[in-house]
């Protein structure tokens, strides 16, 4: 029945044709009528879909410690790479003090927080981009190394591990050179503060990454 049913399957999406994606538009959970939904939505959106991705994760932990010699590191970079940092819809991009101030020297600009660059209209606001870089808090090995260096974890921690520690921002290109001095690729959780990268929190996200805030 198994073949039979792929067979169908095959036949089904020949006659319908390829689908035509959207890669740039929101969800329909991240719009309403008018275009907006409130800060703290797309935030408890991004929550969920944190959730899945931990499901995910518990599920690809299994496996590869199953099957070390089947996949070697290559699992390791897919994780990392293809998995985690493109799982769709899932950043909430935070904003640097410094990085905010070089917005604020424009007569006009777009509030960026919480938008992917491609959604980011505004002229003015783009032009400042050339003097910003748009950056992992938290570099992407640590996910993929979880897997290397632990047995394998449950969903809920996995849940916390990211709501905790995966996050984007925007800095200047000054702070991101502090940062690639020592810490491109392994990162303490302290470094930001130690480098003076004050970045600005948002209430939205720390009611869910901190609820005792």
């Amino acid at each position: 029945m198994s073949e039979d049913k792929a067979i169908l399957v095959r036949n089904q999406w020949e006659k319908s044709g390829t689908k035509m994606l959207k890669m740039s538009k929101r969800p329909s959970c991240d719009s309403s009528s008018d275009g907006e939904i409130s800060e703290s939505q797309v935030v408890a959106n991004i929550q969920k879909r944190m959730l899945h991705l931990a499901e995910v994760l518990e599920l690809l932990h299994k496996i590869y410690c199953n099957n070390k010699e089947l996949y070697g590191d290559r699992f390791l970079a897919f994780v990392g790479n293809e998995v985690v940092r493109e799982w769709p819809w899932k950043d909430f991009p935070f904003i640097s003090k410094k990085a905010l101030d070089l917005l604020e020297k424009k007569e006009s600009y777009e509030d960026i927080t919480g938008k992917l660059p491609f959604e980011v209209k505004d002229k003015s606001t783009r032009e400042v981009f050339k003097n910003l870089r748009y950056e992992h808090w938290t570099p992407i090995s640590f996910f993929r190394d979880v897997f290397h260096q632990h047995d394998p974890i449950d969903k809920e921690t996995y849940y916390h591990i990211l709501i905790k520690y995966y996050r984007v921002v925007w800095i200047t290109r000054e702070e991101d050179d502090l940062l690639n001095k020592k810490h491109r690729s392994w990162r303490p959780t302290e470094v930001y503060d130690d480098l003076g990268i004050d970045i600005i929190q948002h209430d939205a996200w720390s009611n869910i990454s901190d609820p005792s805030a």
